[in-house]
């Protein structure tokens, strides 16, 4: 069965929990699927071998517009593909595809997918509007909303479907706690991460960049850092370049000092080694349902403090530390103590490494192809 899948987060955003899912999915198709996945623009170099449809559609409102209304039915059509899996509910209004979609976003899946950024407050209004009901439209194209089995039910309107929780085999460690092997690509990839110039420990924060987000990281932050900022500093990866700005601004507001350092630009084949290589993972945000920082985090094996929520508790169980996101002295507190109390840091690692054990299911890919081939066969 040939299936379309929608490449525009792996070049886009490649640092998303919507790349590093499809990421996963790839990773996880038996045989009888024929992967095709679209690219807006060259395929990234970090990818390998993998088979590509390129149409070369800008970086802008529009052109996202456009891709999704216009270049992925016609590519579709051109390919005679009938299925589409996507990440994002963007479903094309206008299209006999048959559409499936994994909610990736922070939070329910769609609170902030529409992701139009432009330096008019008139065009944004307009876009966001106009590509707003073209979703609301398309998501009635969407025939299945594959859901991760270990999280309650989704806000979102439509038939649910529940998948085994996956994420990206890299973030997999052996039993050693060591992560699998780079290959041929090792001494790429340890020079690309020195490169980096990572302090020798850190904590690790990986999106969302809304400024709500931000804002609650560094008031929580604000709280921990001088009982630990010069020892364990902020490393904080996944920002746009609009997240990035209100990231300093914010730090200046809150005259926190130096002891946090924003990464330019991480690919997503280095990300592992960020994690494993981080004292915890701090994430006082919305969990995602696919492959976020928590299930990452997790994967990992590394302490985690977050916030307490729906999703994040089913995710986690006891392998985090959670906090009423709207408490920042307490996120501050629980930061510290699983920087400082060893046994505190070793009985999450532990836990969380438990947690994600079955994150390798190999049902996944199994399932998700009765799930293409049902959809297919009811739209016949």
């Amino acid at each position: 069965m040939r299936v379309l899948y929608d490449g525009w987060p792996l070049v886009r955003n490649p640092t998303s929990p919507g790349s590093l899912h499809l990421l996963a999915i790839l990773e996880n198709l038996p045989d009888d699927i024929d992967p095709i996945v679209a690219f807006p623009e060259s395929v990234p170099m970090w990818m390998g071998d993998i088979l590509a449809e390129i149409r070369l559609t800008p970086n802008t409102p529009l052109g996202r517009l456009r891709w999704e209304q216009v270049q992925i039915p016609l590519l579709a059509r051109i390919l005679n593909v009938k299925v589409l899996h996507q990440t994002a509910p963007t479903a094309p209004v206008l299209s006999d595809l048959i559409t499936l979609f994994s909610p990736t976003d922070f939070g329910s899946g769609i609170e902030d997918w529409s992701g139009v950024r432009h330096n008019s407050t008139e065009s944004i209004h307009i876009l966001t509007r106009l590509r707003l009901s073209l979703a609301q439209g398309g998501m009635a194209q969407v025939k299945e909303i594959l859901w991760p089995l270990d999280l309650p039910g989704s806000e979102l309107s439509g038939k649910l479907v529940g998948l085994p929780p996956i994420v990206p085999l890299a973030f997999i460690p052996h039993a050693d706690g060591q992560l699998p092997s780079p290959g041929k690509k090792g001494n790429s990839i340890v020079e690309r991460v020195e490169q980096l110039g990572l302090p020798e420990t850190y904590i690790l924060y990986h999106g969302p960049g809304e400024r709500g987000n931000l804002r609650r990281l560094l008031q929580a932050w604000n709280w921990a850092v001088a009982a630990i900022g010069a020892s364990y500093p902020l490393v904080v990866i996944g920002l746009a370049q609009q997240a990035k700005k209100i990231f300093s601004e914010l730090v200046e507001e809150y005259d926190i000092g130096d002891n946090q350092r924003v990464l330019s630009e991480v690919k997503p084949d280095l990300l592992p080694y960020l994690y494993q290589d981080c004292k915890a993972v701090f994430h006082p945000a919305p969990a995602s349902p696919w492959c976020g920082p928590v299930r990452l985090a997790l994967a990992c094996g590394k302490p985690l403090v977050a916030s307490e929520s729906l999703f994040t508790d089913a995710i986690t169980g006891p392998a985090a530390y959670l906090v009423d996101e709207g408490d920042a002295r307490a996120l501050g507190a629980a930061l510290v103590t699983v920087i400082v109390e060893e046994q505190v840091a070793e009985s999450l690692s532990a836990a969380a490494i438990k947690r994600s054990a079955n994150w390798l299911s190999p049902g996944f890919g199994e399932q998700l192809l009765e799930r293409y081939h049902k959809v297919f066969a009811e739209s016949g």
